[in-house]
C-alpha cells in the first residue's frame, strides 16, 4: 500500500512539473495574455515543490532549515497573496529551465559525436589527460552542465590509479564550473539576468569566453607542467566531433534571443526543446532511452530544484522589501565604488560557499545591492563578476552539488577534490577575476 501511494505521488509530481513547464512556456511566449495559464503553472509548481519536500534527502533538509533561518532574518513580514503570486510567477521560469537542461543532458548522452569524443579522451596519454579533461569539461559543461561529469568520468581508463582519477576529477570540476562564465545554460546566468538587462547579459557572456580562455591558459600549465602545444592539438582533435554541434546550439539560442527579443533564459527554454524534438526525429529509436533517462535525472535532482526555487523565492521577497540595501546603507552611504563591488562580489560568493551558503543566496544579496545604479559599475562587468563568483564557489565547496557529483562519479573523497589545488584555483579565480574586471571598469 505504501509503495502504491509512493508511485502515485511520483506520477502527480511529474504531472505538476509538466503543467508548470507549460505555464512557463506560455509566460515566455505570451506574457500576460495567458495570465490564467501562467497562474495555474505557478500553482502546479508549488504543488511539485510541496510533494518533493516530503521526499528530501537529509542534507537537503538541513539546507532548507538554513534557508528558513535566512528568510526569518531577512523578511520582516509574512508575504500576502499578491506577493506569493508575484513570487510564483518570478520563479516559474525555473520549472522550465531545469527540466529542459535535464533533457538536454539525456539527449547528449545518446549522441554518437559525444561518444566519439568520450572514446578519444579515454585514449589520451596520462600527461595530456588533465588538460584534456579540463577543456572538455568546459565545452560539455557549457551546454549540459553536470552531464559533463558523467561523460568524462566514464572516459577514465578502467585501470586508472587513484592519482590519475584525482587529477581527472580536479580538472573536470575546474573546467565544468568555470563554464558558467560564458554559458547561458547555467542557473548562475538565470539568476544574474534577473538583475541585468538582456544586452548587458550577452556582453557578459562574450566577456566570459575571454575569462574562460585566460583561466585555462593559466591553470592548465600550472597544474600540469608537462602539458605542451602538441598535447593541446591532440586534445583539440578529441573535441572536434562535438564542436560544431555546440556552436549550432549556441547560435540557435542567440538567434532566437535577437529575432524574438527573448532574454537568454527565455531563449533557452524555448529553443532547446525544439532541438531535442529534432534529435528525436533524426534518431527515433533513442527517444524512449532519452525520456527514461530524463525521468530518472529529474527524480535525482528534484531536491536541487526545490532548493534553488526556495532560494530564489526568498531572494525575491527580500529584494522586494529592499532589505539588502537597508542593511548595506548602515555601513556605507552614497554611490558604491565600482572597483569595490567587482572585487567583493566573486570573493564573498566563494567564501560564502566554503561555509555552505548556496550561491543563489549570496549572489541575490550582492546583486540587489550593487545593481540598478547603486554602484558605479558597468552592468555587464557586474554580471561577469557574479558568474566568476559562482564558478569559484562551486569549485571549492564541499556542499556544492557539482563537487559532490564529481567526487561520486570519479570515486574520490570530496575533500581531496575541493580542498587541494582547486581551492587555490578558486581563490585566484575570484580575486584576480575581480581585480581585472575592476581595472576594466576604471578604463570605461
Amino acid at each position: 500500500m505504501i509503495a502504491y501511494f509512493f508511485n502515485y505521488g511520483q506520477k502527480i509530481r511529474f504531472l505538476c512539473l509538466f503543467i508548470a513547464w507549460t505555464g512557463a512556456i506560455a509566460q515566455v511566449l505570451f506574457g500576460d495574455q495567458l495570465g490564467q495559464i501562467v497562474n495555474i503553472g505557478a500553482l502546479a509548481y508549488a504543488g511539485f515543490i510541496i510533494l518533493t519536500v516530503v521526499r528530501l534527502r537529509r542534507d537537503s533538509i538541513l539546507i532548507l532549515l538554513m534557508l528558513t533561518v535566512v528568510a526569518w532574518s531577512l523578511i520582516s513580514q509574512w508575504p500576502d497573496q499578491q506577493d506569493w503570486t508575484a513570487g510564483g510567477r518570478y520563479i516559474l521560469i525555473f520549472s522550465a529551465f531545469l527540466p529542459t537542461m535535464v533533457m538536454v543532458r539525456a539527449t547528449a548522452l545518446t549522441m554518437p559525436s559525444v561518444h566519439r569524443t568520450q572514446t578519444a579522451l579515454s585514449k589520451l596519454p596520462a600527461e595530456a589527460a588533465s588538460g584534456g579533461f579540463q577543456l572538455a569539461a568546459n565545452m560539455f559543461g557549457g551546454v549540459i552542465n553536470l552531464g559533463a561529469l558523467a561523460i568524462l568520468s566514464a572516459a577514465v581508463p578502467a585501470n586508472a590509479n587513484l592519482q590519475r582519477r584525482k587529477l581527472g576529477a580536479e580538472a573536470t570540476l575546474r573546467g565544468m564550473v568555470t563554464a558558467a562564465a560564458w554559458s547561458p545554460f547555467f542557473v548562475a546566468f538565470a539568476v544574474g539576468q534577473s538583475f541585468t538587462d538582456p544586452l548587458n547579459s550577452w556582453i557578459a557572456i562574450a566577456m566570459g569566453s575571454v575569462t574562460t580562455v585566460v583561466f585555462a591558459l593559466i591553470t592548465i600549465p600550472v597544474f600540469n607542467r608537462s602539458f605542451t602545444l602538441a598535447q593541446l592539438r591532440l586534445v583539440a582533435g578529441c573535441l572536434a566531433p562535438v564542436l560544431v554541434r555546440i556552436l549550432v546550439v549556441l547560435a540557435a539560442v542567440l538567434a532566437a534571443a535577437i529575432i524574438f527579443g527573448f532574454t537568454a533564459l527565455s531563449a533557452v527554454v524555448v529553443v532547446m526543446p525544439v532541438l531535442i524534438v529534432i534529435q528525436f526525429a533524426l534518431n527515433p529509436p533513442m527517444m524512449p532511452v532519452i525520456v527514461q533517462e530524463g525521468r530518472r535525472s529529474i527524480k535525482s535532482m528534484a531536491d536541487d530544484i526545490v532548493i534553488i526555487s526556495v532560494s530564489m523565492l526568498i531572494g525575491h521577497f527580500a529584494v522586494s522589501t529592499d532589505i539588502f540595501n537597508e542593511l548595506f546603507s548602515t555601513m556605507h552611504t552614497g554611490m558604491i565604488p565600482g572597483w569595490w563591488a567587482l572585487m567583493i562580489t566573486p570573493s564573498v560568493m566563494m567564501v560564502a560557499s566554503l561555509v555552505g551558503v548556496h550561491p543563489v543566496i549570496s549572489s541575490v544579496a550582492l546583486l540587489s545591492v550593487f545593481s540598478n545604479g547603486n554602484a558605479d559599475v558597468h552592468p555587464a562587468l557586474l554580471m561577469q563578476a557574479h558568474l566568476i563568483g559562482w564558478g569559484a564557489g562551486t569549485m571549492s565547496s564541499v556542499a556544492s552539488l557539482s563537487a559532490i557529483t564529481c567526487a561520486n562519479l570519479f570515486n574520490i573523497p570530496i575533500r581531496q577534490i575541493v580542498l587541494g589545488p582547486n581551492l587555490l584555483a578558486a581563490l585566484g579565480y575570484a580575486v584576480l577575476g575581480g581585480a581585472v574586471l575592476s581595472l576594466v571598469n576604471l578604463a570605461l
